[in-house]
């Protein structure tokens, strides 16, 4: 036995517990030499996973170089190996960095610059839309290409290759620090270049073993993984929570809402794991002519969710769990469980967690004062990687800071207002874009909004909104501001609205505001009419 639980040695622990019990199913099957003979390659149990992750982690130390430290760049679709290159990485006491696999080359080198990651592991599909070649991304000393046994290019390792010779080897874990960094999340970017979020083994394995405790998760649960695997309530709930609980999941590598509904109905699935936009589409394709009673909770996170959605899905069965977290929290803050609920709050704060509001002065506020959300406890992060200005900008006063605004109502239900950044500042009021979003979003024709703030001369900043509009439906934005200006208070109101075929989007679709924002400042530099108005990160 261990002296101590540590994401090291977690996989240990679920092969002696949970052994041949079935871990993962792979939406496409795994053809590589390292599985033993007649292993389908989709079925993949705790034993396999062992099995797995001490060849990575021989290869990555034995062929690699790969030590205690040193950082593993991953750029992925779902697909199984990302949770065996994170095992293995993590019993050598390397920090695995998952990437966004929408980035771009220039994106991309900027982050692995700021990292210092020289091992990448990546597909060929991705590297030859994104990256196209090796220079574009310098830094990198070994490049692995994963899946694809004959589209290797000259100068990369198959993941074969890498593997090869090396199938009977067993790695002693290190005794990995619970407080030593064992990842690293770029934050979305949504406001400005990513932040590299320094998580540890304790700030990772604090989230599961409270989310486990409180959903009473087990072997007998299956849950749907649709949320890309480089963003952390995918990977920290679906890898690290299913190594964990002896929870099995199917991982698709992208969402299409038809085969979530086909898989959720074949496998019995208890579990989904969604953010809000996801929960929208799936809507959009008849949910209720799919059998999803084997459901036990929709879990959703990343933003809020419309009450109205919350209610649609309760009735095909299970119940909906709203939680809210960010990257730099691993990543739960609070849950609103079904026993107790707030509806069109974020819930209360999980145990052990603190969370208080508070003024720009520091001082904490009054239950139903609004303020910006801060938070202790063993699920924050250390800190930004190399980035110390930003990282004491984030624990100023002894808090994490979240950047989102709310308040607390007299029982301790948190409630989230906006993003601080997303605050419109119009004439003198605070507009709460979020607010008028669920506003316009209850237009029939409406299938996304995003409001931001347009720079004017007298008032600060005046409300326009984006929107894209459900297949099959036409609008002229002059109806749409006239259906919005009947509803909707004049302060908070779009004084112009903007029809997109399509949205900027996240890897978890969010709505990038700052490709919105800057559209606006390009057409007013057109004509001559810029306005200063600078936002913090931007």
């Amino acid at each position: 036995m261990f002296r101590k639980l540590t994401v090291a040695n977690l996989i240990d622990r679920s092969a002696r517990k949970y052994g041949d019990k079935l871990f993962a199913v792979a939406e496409e099957p795994v053809e590589s030499d390292y599985l033993p003979d007649g292993h389908d390659g989709v079925h993949f149990t705790c034993n396999d996973t062992l099995r797995i992750t001490n060849i990575f982690a021989a290869a990555m130390r034995e062929k690699l170089g790969v030590r205690a430290g040193d950082r593993i760049a991953v750029v992925l679709t779902n697909v199984p190996e990302i949770g065996t290159i994170f095992t293995a990485a993590a019993r050598l006491g390397a920090v695995t960095v998952p990437f966004n696999f929408m980035l771009k080359a220039e994106e991309l080198t900027r982050m692995v610059n700021d990292c210092g990651a020289k091992v990448m592991f990546t597909e060929p599909e991705l590297f030859r839309q994104n990256i196209r070649d090796k220079a574009n991304v310098p830094g990198i000393d070994h490049w692995i290409m994963v899946g694809g046994r004959d589209e290797v290019p000259e100068g990369f390792l198959s993941i074969d290759e890498l593997a090869e010779g090396l199938t009977d080897e067993f790695v002693e874990p290190v005794d990995l620090d619970p407080d030593a960094t064992t990842a690293i999340f770029y934050t979305s970017g949504t406001t400005g270049f990513p932040k590299g979020a320094m998580l540890t083994s304790r700030n990772l394995l604090s989230s599961v073993t409270k989310s486990v405790r409180m959903l009473r998760l087990g072997r007998k649960d299956f849950g749907i993984g649709v949320l890309p695997l480089a963003h952390i309530f995918g990977f920290n709930t679906m890898i690290v929570g299913g190594i964990y609980s002896g929870a099995s999941g199917q991982l698709m590598r992208f969402f299409d809402p038809e085969k979530v509904l086909a898989s959720i109905e074949k496998n019995r699935a208890t579990l989904f794991l969604g953010v809000p936009a996801m929960y929208n589409f799936l809507l959009q394709f008849h949910p209720e002519r799919y059998d999803l009673s084997s459901i036990r909770y929709w879990l959703s996170g990343a933003d809020a969710m419309p009450v109205e959605h919350i209610k649609r899905f309760e009735s095909f069965g299970g119940r909906f769990i709203e939680g809210y977290g960010l990257v730099e929290t691993a990543p739960i803050v609070s849950v609103n469980l079904p026993v107790i609920r707030r509806p069109g709050s974020i819930g209360m704060p999980v145990p052990g967690v603190k969370v208080r509001i508070m003024g720009e002065d520091g001082n904490m506020l009054k239950r139903g004062e609004v303020g910006e959300i801060v938070v202790r406890g063993p699920n924050v992060m250390k800190g930004y990687y190399n980035d110390p200005e930003r990282t004491r900008e984030a624990f100023r006063y002894g808090w994490f800071h979240t950047g989102d605004v709310g308040y607390r109502d007299r029982i301790g239900f948190i409630y989230f207002s906006d993003r601080e950044k997303d605050v419109i500042k119009a004439g003198g009021y605070s507009v709460f874009s979020r607010e008028v979003e669920e506003e316009i979003l209850e237009n029939p024709k409406v299938l996304e909004v995003a409001l931001v703030g347009e720079p004017h001369p007298t008032k600060g900043e005046v409300p326009v909104a984006f929107i894209q509009l459900k297949d099959g439906c036409e609008a002229t934005e002059e109806e749409l501001i006239a259906w919005s200006r009947e509803r909707i208070a004049a302060y908070k109101a779009p004084r112009r609205i903007i029809i997109l075929e399509e949205m900027p989007l996240t890897m978890t679709l969010k709505v990038m505001k700052k490709d919105l924002r800057k559209r606006l400042e390009d057409e007013q530099a057109l004509k001559g009419e810029t306005v200063p108005l600078k936002r913090k990160e931007e």
